[in-house]
């Protein structure tokens, strides 16, 4: 898969067939989009080019408080595992976000990405306050020469799996049914950096992990069974995310690892945590070894995952 970072740098003359949007998660029903997009671009001859933004608009025009399912390193891994064969990622800002749908159409789909056939998911709209909807998007494509193709949601017991829905559970710790929704376990990657040892006085010693995206959504609090990966490396690990209650002065919100039967030095390195199921919520013990008690009950669950 090409990646096409800013307009400027596509090449001319290529005639493609499209999709548009933000694709936070590439769950389920984006790949049922993107499969039907790479069926249709095929037998028409097209390039199977898919349209998103960087940053994700709502960062922009809707506040920092928006947690996302994946950063644009993650989709770019995500995406270039299907067929399609090009990816333009447009940068995104408050000039930009004023544009009306027949603009974006014109000057984007129509004049710079030659797009002659346009596959929307069932709920998409784009453009200044989302008023390119299904409807008008047909209504310009029969003046403008592009057929427009609208792709029914995927679901999953009775209901529509989508973004919003996946980050709503995964607010709420409930990873193993996140991962339902996605068909993969969900991941965050991060440095990891000193913390204040006391894992190591505990025996079980920790990876102190910094997530490398402010707006990552990380899962609810709470201590989970989780996949680790290093170098290329998969290790089995039992991860705490909150303020560690048991100690004094523990109100720094944390995210710390323990990587089972792991002893290298990996400061500074970066590791990628993948989201099994959460053991149990994070609680005040009355004594150390009543900590320790628990910890071992941890680590044994987590090794049966």
């Amino acid at each position: 898969m090409e990646i096409i970072r800013g307009l400027e740098h596509l090449r001319p003359g290529t005639e493609c067939a499209a999709t548009v949007g933000t694709f936070d998660g590439v769950h389920p029903g984006h790949l049922k989009l993107i499969n039907r997009l790479v069926e249709l671009g095929s037998a028409k001859g097209l390039c199977t080019t898919l349209v998103t933004f960087y940053p994700h608009p709502k960062l922009v025009v809707g506040g920092k408080n928006v947690r996302l399912l994946t950063t644009i390193e993650e989709k770019i891994e995500l995406l270039g595992k299907t067929k399609l064969q090009r990816m333009v990622i447009i940068p995104f800002d408050r000039s930009f976000s004023k544009l009306s749908y027949e603009q974006f159409v014109r000057d984007i789909l129509i004049d710079k990405l030659k797009t002659r056939a346009l596959v929307i998911g069932y709920d998409h709209a784009f453009g200044r306050n989302r008023e390119g909807n299904y409807e008008r998007l047909k209504e310009m494509g029969s003046r403008l020469g592009f057929s427009v193709e609208r792709v029914e949601p995927f679901r999953l017991n009775d209901r529509i799996v989508g973004s919003t829905l996946i980050r709503e559970t995964l607010a709420a710790g409930r990873v193993d049914e996140a991962a339902r929704m996605l068909q993969r376990l969900y991941t965050i990657s991060g440095r990891v950096v000193h913390g204040s040892a006391r894992g190591k006085l505990l025996h079980f010693p920790t990876a102190n992990v910094e997530v490398d995206n402010e707006n990552k959504l990380i899962p609810a609090d709470g201590v989970y069974a989780v996949d680790v990966y290093h170098k290329g490396r998969s290790y089995k690990g039992m991860l705490n995310i909150g303020c560690r209650p048991t100690f004094k002065n523990g109100k720094q919100h944390v995210i710390e690892v323990h990587i089972i039967d792991f002893n290298e030095n990996i400061y500074d390195q970066t590791i990628t945590i993948a989201f099994k199921k959460r053991l149990r919520d994070e609680k005040k013990f009355e004594s150390k070894e009543a900590l320790i008690k628990q910890l071992e009950k941890d680590r044994a669950e987590s090794l049966k995952l």
